[in-house]
């Protein structure tokens, strides 16, 4: 698995997509933009609203209207001239996904919603592209990396999704554990631009109101519990 996820790197200049602008993706741009020059497409179809300005921090209240994407593509151009950054405004779909996400060295999924996230992992493991995933909910922190395997389809995400797993209410998120996830995801995706796995087929789960910390292999290779988010589990 590492000989195969770390063959994708031998380009000098990685074309990396990141899915989503929101609140994980505008706490993670800064963090990529600084890890080394790439050509990076952000991917995002929404605008700019009032509610999005606490916990977005790209955006000012005179953006408010404007397709994310462009905002933040002239942020990150203003801050790291090391990198081409290129704006994708439209949502990612069953139709056009493989069509954004081909030739990409890696994808980092911001999305924070869990069928956009499956959608964007079956893609990226039928295209042998790993991906970075962040997801928060609450006070709780969600991080992983699937391989660029397209044994890997399906690692994490399988069966229906429950009511409270399709959304997550980003206004009850404070902005600190917003930026945990994005301080996490970053951590993978420098080890993954050295070469590394990038804890692939592993997830992180981070309660930041208590500080109990857990990570998991994917199912196919078991589960093993370094720190368990309370003493009622066990390995």
């Amino acid at each position: 698995m590492l000989g195969a996820t770390a063959s994708v790197f031998n380009q000098e200049v990685p074309h990396i997509a990141v899915v989503g602008a929101g609140a994980i993706g505008c706490a993670l741009l800064p963090l990529l933009g600084k890890l080394c020059a790439a050509q990076v497409t952000i991917i995002d179809g929404d605008t700019v609203e009032l509610g999005n300005l606490p916990r977005q921090l790209l955006f000012t209240p005179d953006d408010i209207g404007r397709p994310k994407v462009q905002v933040a593509v002239e942020r990150m151009r203003a801050g790291s001239q090391a990198s081409h950054w290129q704006p994708e405004f439209r949502f990612i779909d069953r139709a056009n996904a493989e069509e954004l996400l081909l030739g990409c060295a890696f994808v980092v999924d911001c999305t924070d919603d869990l069928p956009a996230r499956r959608l964007i992992q079956h893609a990226c493991a039928r295209l042998a592209i790993p991906v970075v995933s962040g997801a928060v909910h609450g006070k709780q922190v969600q991080v992983s990396t699937q391989a660029g395997t397209r044994a890997a389809e399906g690692s994490f995400f399988s069966g229906r999704p429950s009511e409270e797993q399709e959304g997550c209410d980003m206004q009850a998120v404070p902005l600190a554990v917003v930026t945990l996830a994005a301080a996490l995801m970053a951590l993978r995706i420098e080890d993954l631009l050295k070469g590394g796995h990038g804890l692939a087929d592993h997830m992180d789960l981070v309660d930041a109101g208590t500080g109990r910390w857990m990570r998991i292999k994917g199912p196919r290779a078991g589960t093993l519990v370094d720190t368990p988010l309370s003493p009622e589990h066990f390995a």
